[in-house]
């Protein structure tokens, strides 16, 4: 962390010292963005975002992000045993994950390195914030199937086949209870400004937010519907701004 810190800050002094003097009294304040992010859970991310630059170097954001999961981290069929055999199916393990969320945050720039010219600027951006789920808690509706064999059903025509035939019983609703309302991310990204109205971005995130966080209390007939341990969320970025 000490190793990261310094980095940082080793890198904001260069910036700094290699920056010309512009002069951006007519810099627009306003601007919005879209980010285009994958992500460790795999995920893939998009920000709608819009920003408030009252000074040059130091502003906010804020913004809708939609999530994209790919990998499954919950437990989609379930059994149990009772005096009958029933299996217990979600429909798709993306309705346990976070799809939306808000975001919100600071953003400080450096002052910028001029290329090609003086045509284009390249500046660092760090952006502190916070994210908060839509919704907090997620409701989970489960399938219920009574399992048989087509033994079990076609008796001695189905010469002793031990098939699995799953016969549609009914439907339930688990609801999670207890998950966090609000994450924190930190953001460092370059930034290219060109044709002065035009930025694009490339850049990392950290965040604690874990995207099945919302449903990682629901336990399905003893069987907790989540999968393994929490884990942070790195990302990587892709965006482009437009300053109005």
């Amino acid at each position: 962390m000490k190793r990261l810190i310094f980095s940082i800050l080793l890198g904001l002094a260069l910036f700094s010292a290699r920056a010309i003097d512009i002069d951006y009294s007519n810099d627009s304040k306003v601007a919005a963005g879209l980010r285009l992010s994958p992500s460790t859970f795999p995920s893939l991310d998009v920000e709608i975002i819009g920003e408030y630059r009252p000074f040059r170097y130091v502003g906010a954001n804020a913004g809708l992000m939609f999530l994209t999961p790919f990998s499954n981290r919950v437990n989609n069929n379930v059994e149990f045993v009772e005096d009958i055999k029933y299996l217990w199916e979600i429909k798709s393990y993306r309705d346990a994950a976070y799809r939306f969320a808000f975001k919100a945050g600071l953003q400080f720039t450096t002052p910028a390195i001029m290329l090609c010219k003086n045509e284009m600027g390249l500046s660092l951006r760090l952006s502190p914030g916070i994210t908060i789920p839509l919704p907090t808690n997620k409701s989970i509706t489960v399938s219920k199937f009574e399992v048989f064999t087509k033994e079990d059903i076609f008796g001695d025509e189905a010469n002793g086949s031990t098939e699995r035939v799953l016969i549609f019983n009914s439907e339930e609703s688990f609801n999670n209870t207890g998950a966090k309302t609000l994450y924190w991310y930190a953001r460092a990204e370059l930034v290219l400004e060109f044709e002065e109205q035009w930025e694009f971005s490339v850049g990392y995130s950290y965040s604690n937010l874990y995207m099945y966080a919302g449903s990682r209390s629901i336990v399905v007939h003893d069987t907790p519907l989540v999968k393994g341990d929490k884990e942070p969320m790195h990302s990587f970025h892709l965006g482009l701004t437009y300053k109005f």
